[in-house]
């Protein structure tokens, strides 16, 4: 029961991009002591969940993936939970680290009743923006108050919320300064503001500012090619022309990161394993050498109880297409259907594309007609998309109406399967048997017909 729920474990280093991913768009917002976070959907709009300390001071999520492994692991932290857990840390590192300390002067003890009224007349002739100031201390002193009644369980999650308790208490407390210290903080958190626009805008440009450093650096040292040796980096980002970029796509893929699975049944029902790559192995290949590679999704269709999906990956302006499909009652099954349409795409550039003329080699192999009656060896389609089509049922079933057969009881005896159950490739060749048994039986009715007539 352990090793069937380790393998069905979600990968933290998975979970951690996608949570890192959420964070960096800005689908974290808080509402009081709860966070909402949205994520995107295949059909483009957006899930939002809730994510919350319960009076056990224990942080839950209400997503499908939190309750299910949240069961076997208590320690378990879906991309939801840690999507809240960097966004506190981005706003408590990025912003406040170019802040100086802010600087609490010295009260005296004993002030006249004069010159308090001075001051409070010359704060209300600031103007809004210090009232506004003022307002929004108030606002941080009650918010300060919230976050203090939380408990922290010593994870990273409770660290987080107690660097930002720490740090809503220091504007307490500069809330409450003179007017004089609100105008200069109001100018410091100006310019944080500013700071902090100002870094999206470079995270936002930095893939495209990478591309073009690299290609400015290799214009540059274009001359030391023949004296200094090139050596591969993973980590470096180095532009190339889109033929370089399909042969660096196509290399065959690491064998630790090819797996296997249960790929079909002969009619023997002997299973024959598959070899296949998970879509972020596929991922990672287009990351190292094609960076500026992006995909959409085309199409969307509901087949039965599958789903079919239609993928787009587009590499320097050319773009490939995929279909991949799955179940439709379950939210793996969309995902299965994305990530399969996604993995066809990438094999029209390249990317592991020997494992799939493998597996097109071992069924073209298995599927070859043989001597009994020309029908292959393993009827029986393998995916939908390879499954007999409406045109062929309808020619099996007026062929058998007009041969006064049942279709799916010759079917039974020629191939050990129902009609609706045949690959293309075998219908095809059950449509040719019929034929011939149509022909025969119009030549034995003419022959009949010449000897009655001879008699």
């Amino acid at each position: 029961m352990k090793a069937a729920t380790a393998k069905t474990m979600p990968n933290m280093e998975i979970l951690e991009k996608r949570a890192k991913a959420i964070a960096a768009m800005n689908l974290v917002t808080r509402d009081n002591d709860r966070f909402r976070v949205a994520t995107p959907s295949l059909r483009g709009r957006q899930q939002a969940y809730e994510v919350w300390r319960d009076e056990n001071a224990k942080v839950r999520c209400s997503c499908l993936e939190y309750e299910e492994n949240s069961m076997h692991d208590s320690s378990f932290r879906c991309e939801h939970i840690l999507a809240v857990k960097f966004s506190l840390l981005a706003k408590n590192t990025e912003p406040m680290a170019n802040q100086p300390a802010p600087h609490k002067p010295v009260m005296p003890k004993a002030v006249k009743v004069e010159s308090i009224s001075d001051e409070r007349q010359n704060a209300a002739e600031a103007g809004r923006s210090d009232s506004g100031i003022q307002e929004s201390g108030v606002r941080i002193e009650n918010k300060s108050e919230i976050h203090n009644q939380e408990s922290a369980d010593g994870n990273e999650f409770g660290r987080a919320e107690q660097e930002q308790n720490a740090i809503t208490v220091d504007a307490e407390r500069i809330g409450r300064d003179s007017a004089q210290n609100d105008y200069k903080k109001s100018s410091r958190t100006t310019q944080i503001r500013q700071f902090a626009d100002k870094k999206e805008e470079i995270m936002n440009t930095n893939k495209k500012n990478v591309i073009s450093f690299a290609q400015t650096e290799n214009a540059n040292n274009a001359e030391f090619d023949n004296q200094k040796p090139q050596t591969e980096n993973a980590n470096n980002v180095l532009a190339m022309p889109f033929t370089q970029t399909l042969q660096a796509l196509r290399q065959n893929v690491d064998s630790n990161n090819v797996k296997q699975r249960e790929g079909w049944r002969d009619r023997n029902g002997n299973v024959h394993m598959v070899d296949y790559v998970e879509w972020h192995t596929v991922a990672d290949i287009l990351d190292r050498v094609a960076p500026n590679w992006s995909h959409t999704i085309r199409d969307i269709k509901q087949i039965g109880d599958f789903i079919a999906v239609t993928a787009a990956i587009t590499i320097d302006g050319v773009t490939r297409e995929g279909v991949g499909t799955g179940a439709i009652d379950t939210e793996m099954g969309i995902k299965k259907a994305e990530h399969d349409a996604l993995k066809r795409a990438a094999v029209k550039f390249g990317i592991a594309r020997e494992l799939y003329k493998r597996e097109s080699d071992v069924i073209e192999t298995e599927g070859s007609p043989t001597n009994n009656g020309g029908f292959p060896s393993n009827p029986i389609a393998k995916s939908l998309a390879d499954l007999v089509t409406g045109k062929q049922l309808g020619m099996i079933r007026a062929l058998s109406r007009d041969l006064h057969i049942e279709a799916d009881e010759e079917s039974q005896k020629m191939m050990n399967c129902k009609v609706d159950e045949l690959s293309k490739r075998a219908a095809s060749s059950f449509i040719q048997h019929l034929q011939t048994m149509s022909q025969e039986e119009v030549g034995d009715k003419s022959n009949v017909q010449q000897m009655r007539r001879a008699g």
